[in-house]
C-alpha cells in the first residue's frame, strides 16, 4: 500500500506534463463560472461607491446592497454557472480518466503526452461514461437503503427529542454516506483500470468485479485513497487558514498572491490525484492477477527461413562390364 503511493508520487513527478494539461483543463472551466460572475460584480461595483469597503473586509450592509444589484440574486447566477461547470465536469471526468491512464500505461511510448491523453479519453469515453452511470445507480440505490435504515433507527429518538444522542446520530450519517460513495466510487477507479487493461466490453460485468475486488481488499484499496485523500483535505484548510488570517486583498500584489496561492493548491490536487490512479493500477497488477499493459513493440519483419538444399544422391558407379566373346578371326586356323 505505503510502496504503491510512493511510487504513484514519482509518477506524478515524472508525469508533470499530464498534470499540467488537467490543471489548465479546469482552469478553462473554472473560467466558464468565474467570467460572467466577474464581469456581473464589476458592473455591481462601478454603481456602488460604497463597494470599496470590502477591500478592507466583510460589509454585510453593502453586500446585501450588491447582491440585489438590477433585481437580480447574485447567489441565483453564481449557483446557475457553478452547476454548469459541475455538470461540464462530470460529462469530462470519463475522458480525463481515459488520458490519465493512457498516459501513465505508456502505451505507444514514443508519443507526446498530449497525443496520449486525448488520445486516450477519446478511446475509452463512452465505456467509461458507461461505468459512472452503473456506478451512479448503485451508489443511488444502496444509498437509499442505508439512509432508509438509519432513518427507521433514529425515529424513536427524534420522537424522544434527545438532542445529544440526536448529534451523535448525524455523524453517524455523514459516516455511512462516506463509506457508501467511497466504495462505489473506488469500484469506478477499479472498473476504469480493469478496462484498460483488458479492453472488455461488458461494462456491467468489469463493474460488479471491480466492486467485488474492492470489497475482498477493503484495507489496501480505502488505506491508499486515505493516503491521498487527507492530504487534499489538509490543503484546502491551509487555503482556507491562509485566506481567513491574511490581509484583506486591497492591491492588486495581494490578489495576485492569493490567486498564485489558490491554483498551486489546485495544481497539488491534481498531482495527488494522478499519484492515486497510479497507485491503484499498481495495485490491480499486481493482486489482480493482471499485470499493466507493456508498451507497444512494433512487429518483428518478417524473414523467409532458410530452405535447406536437398540432399543429391550419390553418383551410382556404372556396373562393371563383362566381357563378351572375341570376334572370330576367319584367317584363324580351326581349332577344336
Amino acid at each position: 500500500m505505503f510502496t504503491n503511493v510512493g511510487r504513484g508520487v514519482g509518477a506524478a513527478f515524472r508525469n508533470y506534463r499530464l498534470v499540467l494539461v488537467i490543471w489548465a483543463l479546469q482552469l478553462a472551466l473554472g473560467a466558464l463560472a468565474a467570467w460572467p460572475a466577474a464581469n456581473w460584480w464589476h458592473r455591481a461595483f462601478d454603481l456602488s461607491p460604497e463597494a470599496g469597503t470590502l477591500l478592507r473586509g466583510f460589509n454585510f450592509g453593502v453586500f446585501a446592497d450588491l447582491v440585489k444589484y438590477d433585481q437580480a440574486g447574485a447567489f441565483a447566477i453564481l449557483t446557475s454557472a457553478a452547476l454548469a461547470v459541475a455538470c461540464v465536469s462530470w460529462l469530462s471526468s470519463p475522458f480525463v480518466m481515459g488520458g490519465i491512464l493512457k498516459v501513465l500505461s505508456r502505451q505507444g511510448s514514443g508519443r507526446t503526452t498530449m497525443h496520449l491523453f486525448f488520445g486516450g479519453g477519446g478511446a475509452f469515453y463512452w465505456r467509461f461514461f458507461r461505468l459512472m452511470i452503473v456506478g451512479g445507480i448503485c451508489m443511488g440505490v444502496v444509498g437509499g437503503v442505508v439512509m432508509a435504515a438509519l432513518a427507521a433507527i433514529q425515529a424513536p429518538i427524534i420522537a424522544a427529542g434527545l438532542e445529544s444522542a440526536l448529534y451523535r446520530w448525524v455523524g453517524i450519517d455523514l459516516l455511512a454516506i462516506s463509506l457508501v460513495m467511497g466504495l462505489f466510487m473506488l469500484a469506478l477507479d477499479y472498473a476504469r483500470i480493469r478496462v484498460m487493461l483488458d479492453d472488455s466490453r461488458g461494462m456491467f460485468r468489469a463493474y460488479f468485479r471491480a466492486l467485488a475486488f474492492v470489497l475482498r481488499n477493503p484495507l489496501a484499496t480505502f488505506g491508499m485513497a486515505l493516503l491521498v485523500i487527507v492530504p487534499v483535505k489538509l490543503l484546502n484548510v491551509v487555503y482556507v487558514a491562509y485566506e481567513s488570517e491574511s490581509q484583506a486583498a486591497a492591491t492588486w500584489g495581494a490578489i495576485l498572491t492569493l490567486i498564485l496561492v489558490q491554483q498551486a493548491i489546485a495544481m497539488a490536487r491534481v498531482g495527488l490525484r494522478v499519484t492515486l490512479v497510479d497507485a491503484e493500477r499498481r495495485y490491480v497488477g499486481d493482486v489482480g492477477g493482471m499485470a499493466a499493459a507493456p508498451a507497444a513493440v512494433p512487429p518483428a519483419p518478417l524473414v523467409p527461413e532458410a530452405v535447406p538444399p536437398v540432399a543429391q544422391p550419390d553418383a551410382v558407379p556404372p556396373p562393371d562390364v563383362v566381357p563378351g566373346p572375341e570376334p572370330l578371326n576367319p584367317s584363324a586356323p580351326y581349332q577344336l
